[in-house]
């Protein structure tokens, strides 16, 4: 299969006075298309350390992160910048939903920093509603909707631009288990037609359901394990 996401030997080390933490050391992993990761953690166990590097929020002090061949470790903000808005789709455990836009004009802001016109972005926008059960309340805003729909609004955001990795940390974390549950159900629905799912989260249940699981401690690699 062809390899998405490449690390090797990943380090990252924050320095706090006169000490060195190594919130990863010597990371390494695969992703390949099409593929559902779940990484597993503990708070401070470096899972989030890991997402932000893959999602090129940060960068590593050491190792080598290829992104569909393309070696992106050591980029310009302003590169990784332009990676992030046109290669990632990212799905936080806040919702971060701008309050005073409806559904529509919060999935649209992404396209417009990408330059895509009115036109083509109100099509994609829309797409995006309907395919995480959403195409009757575009034009309700966020305070309408409730926590599940407020997250599914968040999925189309991310989805809309049709990036090739979707990473979700902690996706369900603000929500009931009927709602997680029915997040959860989309994004394997989205994995089901071919998209590539990345998954950070605490939970063992809900890490279960991906194609594999790796687990991380302590900045590590501890165990991983194929499960479909």
């Amino acid at each position: 299969m062809e390899q998405l996401i490449s690390v090797t030997d990943l380090t990252k080390i924050y320095r706090m006075g006169d000490s060195e933490v190594y919130a990863l050391a010597g990371v390494t992993l695969r992703v390949n298309r099409g593929e559902f990761l779940a990484i597993v953690g503990r708070s401070g166990s470096g899972k989030s350390t890991l997402m932000n590097i893959i999602g090129c929020l940060d960068t590593p002090s050491s190792g080598e992160y290829y992104l569909e061949g393309e070696n992106v470790a050591g980029l310009s903000e302003k590169k990784l910048t332009r990676i992030r808005n046109r290669r990632i789709g990212f799905i936080f455990q806040s919702f971060n939903l701008i309050s005073g836009q409806d559904a529509l004009e919060n999935v649209e802001l992404p396209l417009i920093y990408r330059g895509i016109p009115r036109a083509e972005r109100r099509a994609l926008a829309q797409e995006a509603l309907i395919e995480v059960g959403l195409g009757g309340r575009m034009h309700h805003r966020p305070a309408q909707m409730s926590g599940g729909q407020q997250q599914r609004v968040a999925i189309a955001r991310a989805i809309a631009a049709r990036p090739p990795i979707l990473l979700a940390d902690e996706p369900t974390g603000n929500l009931d288990s009927r709602s997680g549950g029915e997040v959860m159900e989309i994004l394997h629905s989205l994995h089901r037609m071919g998209r590539t799912v990345v998954l950070i989260t605490h939970d063992d249940r809900i890490a279960e359901t991906a194609d594999r699981v790796v687990r991380i401690q302590d900045g590590k690699i501890a165990s991983e394990e194929k499960r479909n």
